[in-house]
């Protein structure tokens, strides 16, 4: 009996402990995402989705310049990491700009429409140290796998590469900065 009352009041320190943290951190109200999201980026949050529920994530974002034929193209890749699941973002930016007319007939100069373009990703690959942890994902989204919260929560510090597989087979190497990598030890302890 005394047993059970230990471990029973062990677990309510930690639940204590747990609700404590996540009062402290700031509160984002969707875990939605999109190219013009304004979160507190790289940093431990209390998500309150009104679909989703309440859960403690990080909001991670990079960014690169691809260059394909003659065209620069900008790609964000943007996530939401939880204990969960994790979920991606792939947007290439694009302008398209054209000899336009004006309203009143005059040929006008150059009119641009920013283009914005998403990826399903159906695959992820994590590279913890010297491991790599595989995930298949439906719509960009994956569940996180014990084993892959452990190698997240136990991650060393600094960047860590990541590699994501779209449904039409393209490859896109990037990797999460070093202060979201510092974020998972609270997001994957909680």
């Amino acid at each position: 009996m005394v047993k059970r009352s230990l471990i029973g009041l062990g677990a309510a320190i930690v639940l204590s402990a747990s609700a404590a943290v996540a009062a402290e951190l700031p509160i984002v109200k969707s875990a939605t995402l999109g190219t013009t999201l304004n979160v507190p980026w790289s940093k431990p949050v209390q998500v309150v989705d009104p679909f989703e529920g309440t859960f403690i994530a990080v909001f991670d974002r990079n960014y690169f310049l691809s260059q394909f034929l003659e065209e620069t193209t900008r790609v964000d890749v943007l996530s939401l990491w939880s204990r969960p699941s994790i979920r991606f973002l792939v947007a290439s930016r694009d302008r398209d700009c054209r000899v336009g007319y004006r309203y009143n007939g005059s040929l006008g100069g150059l009119n641009c429409v920013d283009l914005t373009q998403s990826r399903t990703v159906i695959g992820l690959f994590v590279k913890v140290g010297d491991r790599v942890v595989r995930l298949d994902g439906q719509n960009s989204t994956f569940q996180v796998t014990e084993e892959l919260a452990n190698s997240l929560r136990n991650a060393p510090d600094g960047n860590v590469n990541i590699r994501l597989v779209t449904d039409q087979g393209e490859t896109i190497d990037t990797e999460i900065g070093k202060e979201t990598v510092k974020a998972w030890k609270t997001v994957f302890t909680l």
